[in-house]
């Protein structure tokens, strides 16, 4: 494996977190988000990430002559409503209180939901260090190749 197939790996996992961190804040936006009818709330999403060989993403690079590495990259393939039934609140004086008194909000774990966003933090500063080791030695190597 080749330095720019890292570029190529983690430039891909960025793009998984990047995603994963819009619907992880989608999720705690609409929170308590209320409905008057439980199937018309909102449906908490997931990003679904596949695996995907390198000439599935960029087969123009291949064309082109470049060596094609077997290593396959993560990709979202989908967003994803989650199947959770929504939480019920007996809140009887709100406008979106049925008529036993209880409204429905989505079944969004606030809490996990944070713990999920501690995570996708992690993942993507890894990513950034890979990044930016594998540009710093690329760097040094040409400045070593450089000096004879």
């Amino acid at each position: 494996m080749g330095l720019f197939n890292i570029f190529d790996i983690s430039a891909a996992g960025l793009s998984v977190q990047r995603s994963r961190l819009e619907v992880a804040a989608t999720n705690l936006a609409n929170a308590q988000t209320s409905s008057p009818d439980p199937a018309n709330a909102y449906q908490p999403l997931a990003v679904v990430v596949r695996s995907v060989a390198p000439s599935q993403i960029d087969s123009g690079r291949a064309a082109a002559g470049a060596l094609e590495d077997t290593l396959p990259r993560p990709v979202v393939a989908e967003l994803a409503p989650m199947n959770v039934a929504p939480r019920r609140m007996y809140e009887p004086g709100h406008p979106d209180a049925d008529a036993q008194g209880f409204v429905s909000y989505p079944g969004i774990d606030p809490v996990g939901t944070m713990m999920d966003l501690i995570s996708i933090s992690r993942t993507y500063e890894s990513n950034l260090k890979a990044l930016d080791i594998t540009r710093n030695l690329l760097q040094r190597t040409m400045e070593i190749g450089g000096q004879r």
